[in-house]
């Protein structure tokens, strides 16, 4: 590959954007105005199923057990007082139950303390009462005999009311969300979930319910908890990235537009990219948007310190600012471009991942870096070729280059000196980081994620950690062959067989099934007798029992049987998380009842079963998503510098950063998530760009000189100022991640800063003595 006709070709754009600057503005303008108009059109939605693809089968799944039960989401409150049994309690309790019933826009069903189904026997069989009376009586044997109602049945105690009297669960059983084309109208739209949880959360906030100190839970209220945080944190995140990165542009450029314009490039590029999938009306997660933004504000800042650095420098020399800007675009536009193209393909690798937050992130990280480049190649020129030529530097032009320049050409004697012991640490903390690789753990629990310093996490899990209190459920739905099967007493028996095996589960808080239901109307029906809490003992008197129990009004029962009597529900409630664990159960469960109900179809479905599909996907994704991006940018090399083995050896100080990310979260016990999940792509796709940088201007000087020495230390004091400075910006801005109190915001920051400067060392340290080793761009010549 000949550089020098590569640069004499961008050195005719460079004198076409200097002839038509005001051209090129006024694009720029016109295309930010666009994006941002279509920023407006941005969906966000935060609804768990929405991280799936339409065709995936989890949500397949989910889909077909919605149809048959209905929605399996549920906006609960958890209340906290001393006494629940007081009558100024009761009474707010069913204010609060009924609030929520008849202002909450997806209400179906509401269970609660004064709003439950309790059955009693009679002269007629039986008949279904309220515990709490309509007029709540004040004196104590009233409300005495209102507490015996509540721990006599198993079905309340320990689920309803906890044993001190303390806790008490207010739970309203949601209609199925509509779909997108429903709700979505526009600018200002708000997903059935958000709007969900945040109708429950302005209903507990009022006054007049602080004596119950209610709680909100539930994944809908979860999900807009989580939206409500990050609407803080991320402006706050970004303004914190934005000022650490004016400050370390004052230092690198010494002036104004070395400030503005890099500023304006990833503001421009950010905005860009968002409006056209605002126009696209692409949905977007409100806990990835983070990630975009930053990573394009890194890549503008940093191809814009290659552009400015450069510029600078040749200004300095010869004083004339359009010849200076020629040059510039001359000998930094393709080394830009490749490192664009190489960070472009790295970032689409996301696609391969089956997750619709990742297709996100793939889309816009790329479309913004895409922007990026085409901004510092051609809005910076145009703005830097403004203003008056000055008299040249001959200080510059004696030394050829600055302090940090000769500092860094400096230390690339040392590196070129110092070989056998650059390997040999380079060897030990490559294996060092591999072996602590192999301890990657996932995980996707809020608590493994956020932390409890995030409030509404902290406040979620004290809830949640109660006697009464679980987060996260699973359900398990049994298709049996035909209608009617499911009130057989030999699938009963099953049933209950396979409930009792799921409660030994060392994760199982609770179960629940239609046998709840039947069991206590078996009692009930036989005097209330103990005994007789079991399943009936025939087939027909069960018909008959759930006969009587449809007569007397009993709806209940619809929440685990459909009306067919063909599919029967099992809900599972845990008492905490732990991924792999889950993981066996879930596997497990599915297998048991498989085996219980051999000719019926097992569909495991909840929010267990989805974030155990998603960590798979996730750690598939991580090693394919890496590999392609791995395989592209290697092929991508091997194409332009016309050789596999050249395209190869540029790979390996690139692996290292990815090497790096690897082992520190195993050694730490970081745990891969969402968010996690991106670095290693990510920081592949900026550590590229500074090796191509090295890598291109090395291949220029040695062309020139003929000398791998010559051409390393000259490439040292040409591009080491812009790869430091660069280096040190994109850190600067990952390092505001550790402000913040969530934890994989936490581990992302540590994560990618160390991922940076393992590349900037990798390149400094390891790509020099790959020159001179193998030789890699031909033969020297005296």
């Amino acid at each position: 590959m000949k550089i020098e006709k590569i640069n004499r070709w961008f050195a005719l754009r460079g004198e076409w954007i200097v002839k038509r600057r005001w051209v090129v503005i006024i694009g720029f303008i016109a295309l930010f105005a666009a994006g941002f108009y279509g920023l407006r059109f941005m969906k966000i939605n935060d609804s768990w199923e929405s991280y799936f693809l339409e065709d995936d089968p989890v949500l397949l799944k989910t889909e077909e057990f919605k149809a048959v039960f209905g929605n399996d989401n549920y906006a609960a409150v958890m209340t906290d007082c001393d006494n629940t049994f007081t009558k100024e309690n009761l009474e707010l309790i069913r204010e609060l139950s009924n609030e929520m019933l008849d202002s909450m826009s997806y209400a179906d069903k509401m269970t609660s303390i004064t709003d439950i189904e309790f059955m009693i026997g009679n002269e007629e069989g039986m008949s279904i009462e309220q515990i709490v009376p309509e007029e709540i009586p004040s004196d104590e044997a009233g409300l005495a005999e209102i507490r015996r109602k509540a721990f006599l049945k198993p079905y309340i105690a320990n689920r309803l009311v906890s044993q001190d009297g303390r806790n008490t669960w207010v739970l309203l059983k949601l209609r199925p969300f509509p779909d997108d084309s429903v709700w979505y109208k526009g600018k200002g739209s708000v997903p059935p979930e958000n709007l969900t949880g945040r109708e429950l959360e302005h209903i507990i906030r009022k006054d007049k319910y602080k004596p119950l100190n209610p709680k909100g839970m539930g994944l809908p209220y979860l999900t807009d908890q989580k939206m409500r945080w990050i609407g803080k944190e991320l402006p706050r995140i970004m303004g914190l990235a934005i000022l650490l990165a004016i400050v370390v542009l004052i230092f690198a450029t010494r002036s104004l537009r070395g400030v503005v314009v890099p500023v304006v490039t990833a503001i421009g590029s950010i905005v860009m990219s968002y409006g056209m999938l605002g126009y696209l009306r692409f949905s977007i997660d409100s806990g990835m948007m983070l990630i975009p933004m930053l990573l394009a504000f890194a890549v503008a800042i940093a191809y814009n310190i290659h552009v400015h650095s450069f510029f600078r420098r040749r200004f300095q020399m010869y004083g004339n600012r359009r010849q200076a800007v020629v040059d510039t675009v001359s000998e930094m536009g393709w080394p830009v471009l490749f490192s664009a193209l190489t960070t472009f393909a790295a970032l689409l690798s996301f696609l391969t991942i089956p997750a619709t937050p990742m297709h996100f992130i793939g889309i816009a990280t790329s479309t913004s870096v895409m922007l990026t480049f085409l901004i510092a190649v051609t809005v910076t020129p145009a703005v830097l070729s403004f203003g008056k030529d000055r008299q040249p530097d001959p200080k510059i032009q004696a030394a050829g280059g600055g302090w940090l320049d000769h500092r860094l050409e400096a230390f690339g004697n040392v590196v070129l000196n110092r070989e056998k012991v650059i390997w040999g640490i380079f060897i030990v903390f490559t294996v060092f980081m591999i072996y602590q690789f192999t301890k990657i753990e996932t995980a996707f629990d809020v608590e493994s994620s956020m932390g409890r310093k995030v409030p509404y996490v902290k406040e979620i899990l004290e809830a949640s950690e109660t006697e009464l209190g679980s987060i996260y459920s699973y359900d398990v739905m049994i298709d049996l062959p035909e209608d009617g099967a499911a009130k057989s007493r030999k699938t009963l028996v099953a049933l209950d067989s396979l409930q009792r095996y799921v409660d030994k589960y060392p994760l199982t808080k609770r179960s629940s099934s239609i046998l709840n239901i039947l069991k206590d109307l078996n009692q009930t029906l036989n005097n209330g007798d103990a005994a007789y809490y079991a399943i009936p003992a025939n087939s027909d008197e069960i018909a008959q029992q759930l006969l009587l129990y449809e007569n007397a009004g009993g709806s209940e029962a619809e929440t685990w049987i459909d009306y067919d009597y063909r599919r029967l529900r099992l809900q599972v409630e845990m008492n905490a998380y732990n991924s792999g664990e889950a993981e066996r159960e879930l596997k497990d469960v599915a297998e048991v009842a498989e085996k219980l109900f051999p000719d019926a179809k097992i569909t495991p479905v909840g929010s267990m079963p989805q974030f155990t599909a998603m960590m798979n996907y996730v750690v598939r994704g991580q090693i394919t998503s890496f590999a392609v991006s791995l395989l592209i940018i290697g092929v991508l090399m091997m194409l332009v510098f016309g050789s596999i083995r050249l395209g190869l050896i540029g790979l390996i100080p690139n692996i290292m950063p990815a090497i790096t990310v690897g082992g520190l979260m195993g050694w730490l016990g970081y745990p891969l998530d969402m968010m996690t999940a991106t670095i290693m792509p990510m920081i592949l796709g900026l550590a590229v760009d500074d090796t191509i940088h090295f890598i291109n201007h090395g291949h220029l000087e040695f062309q020139r000189q003929r000398n791998y020495r010559k051409a390393t230390l000259r490439t040292f004091r040409i591009v080491g100022t812009p790869i430091l400075l660069t280096s040190l910006v994109i850190s600067a801005n990952f390092a505001m991640y550790m402000t913040s109190n969530g934890l994989t915001i936490i581990h992302m920051g540590i994560l990618s800063v160390a991922g940076v400067l393992t590349a900037l060392l990798a390149d400094l340290c390891i790509t020099p003595l790959l020159f001179r080793r193998f030789r890699i761009f031909g033969k020297e010549e005296n």
